[in-house]
């Protein structure tokens, strides 16, 4: 009953939250832009962080107020994070995020790789990015402010040099995380409970993107110069893990996978720097931090019953549990950006920006998409049919599930009602 409550109280907080956003003449209006550093960027973001918040306290079997402790923690830094307007506090709020994740890891996976899984979360993302407070003190020191509005339009035509760009962006690019460096993701979701890799695909590696928007926004002129370089990488890195996802036999592995390949397309779009590339990858960090979430709640599901991740002895569930199909089904398809979720209009609008920046990048794309639909499929059928390993029935479900499923593909599909208010 106390879960209840908290994750009720967590809803109730997102819908005042998401009134807070009216409509006047047709303009949207954020009531607190001039509080706070809530633009139309940080907003859904915010919300997305309450939602799945609310999501993750579901899943608790019994009442626990030390992960209610932890979860609460993450919370409040996600809301100072993507609220924030001074650059030091926003780069404090994005390394404190690590430490309640961590603990997640440490204190609650499972099996004894999980201090390697932290260990490396730890020295790819936050050693990585001690360079770049550094920087941000050099950029205090020359402009005498940390606030992020006054040095956009003090640093926008500033150009950087190609050193000063791989520090200040490394950060963030490691936190996506783009390809080369996505190593340490596949290993913290494995480890991970649940509610750990709930949280770690729906909202941590969105600090990464919005950290990214923030400075790209300032570094305007470096960006369109060095770009190029790095947009290759995740291009390229799209598609091979697109295929490193084909041969996948752990089905956490396979969703970590997938992120991976989302995230990696989602930064080819922001690196267009067209207004275009930017909504639509904003787009996808909504939808596919709900989608992701909802996989890895499904997986879960499905361990709980066979003990085991490997797809080898998680086979033949449409015949011993057939009301998780059609979830299943909705989240796979989603996945792989199928109509009536939000993440293919998504994809179509960042195929329009990626085009319009080059034409000849229409034959990656088709790959990149190709190959999505491909593991996405696989996965789907790889668990539905074939030789069961379980000899009983098992039950159907519990409530609490359904409840938790809806919430994830409610507004995964009903947010494309009103697109107005991600422009």
């Amino acid at each position: 009953m106390v879960n209840i409550f908290y994750y009720n109280l967590i809803f109730l907080f997102s819908f005042m939250f998401m009134f807070m956003y009216i409509d006047i003449l047709g303009i949207y209006v954020n009531l607190s832009l001039w509080y706070y550093g809530i633009d139309n960027y940080a907003y859904f973001l915010i919300m997305l962080s309450m939602w799945i918040i609310g999501l993750m306290i579901m899943t608790l079997d019994e009442f626990s107020l030390a992960k209610l402790v932890v979860f609460m923690s993450l919370l409040m830094v996600f809301i100072l994070f993507f609220s924030s307007v001074s650059l030091i506090m926003f780069y404090l709020y994005f390394e404190v995020s690590l430490i309640p994740t961590f603990i997640l890891i440490i204190y609650w996976g499972i099996n004894p790789e999980r201090v390697s899984a932290g260990f490396y979360l730890m020295m790819y993302t936050l050693f990585i990015s001690l360079p770049l407070m550094i920087y941000l003190f050099w950029w205090f020191k020359e402009l005498n402010t940390f606030n992020m509005i006054l040095m956009t339009y003090e640093l926008i035509n500033f150009d950087l040099m190609f050193m000063d760009y791989i520090i200040m962006f490394s950060a963030f690019f490691i936190k996506l995380p783009i390809y080369l460096f996505h190593v340490w993701l596949p290993k913290a979701h494995v480890e991970a409970p649940v509610y750990g890799s709930m949280v770690l695909a729906a909202v941590l590696l969105k600090l990464g993107t919005y950290g990214l928007i923030r400075l790209m926004m300032m570094f305007v002129l470096g960006c369109m110069k060095y770009n190029y370089l790095l947009f290759s990488v995740s291009l390229v890195g799209s598609l091979m893990v697109g295929v490193l996802c084909l041969v996948q036999i752990d089905l956490k592995s396979l969703v970590a996978y997938s992120s991976v390949v989302h995230m990696n397309f989602l930064l080819c779009s922001m690196m267009t720097m067209f207004k275009l590339g930017f909504v639509s990858s904003y787009i996808m960090m909504i939808g596919h931090g709900l989608c992701s979430s909802g996989l890895f709640f499904m997986v879960n599901i499905y361990y709980m019953k066979t003990n085991s991740r490997l797809i080898f002895f998680n086979k033949g569930f449409i015949t011993i549990m057939p009301f998780y199909v059609i979830w299943w089904f909705f989240l796979c398809s989603s996945n792989f950006s199928f109509p009536l979720s939000i993440n293919f209009l998504s994809e179509v609008l960042m195929m329009g920006a990626l085009m319009s920046w080059e034409v000849s990048l229409m034959v990656y794309l088709m790959l990149i998409s190709f190959f999505s639909s491909a593991y996405s499929l696989y996965l789907f059928s790889s668990i539905q049919y074939g030789d069961s390993q379980i000899e009983e029935s098992v039950n159907c479900g519990i409530m609490k599930n359904f409840l938790n499923l809806l919430m994830h593909l409610y507004p995964l599909v009903f947010m494309l009602l009103n697109l107005m208010v991600f422009y």
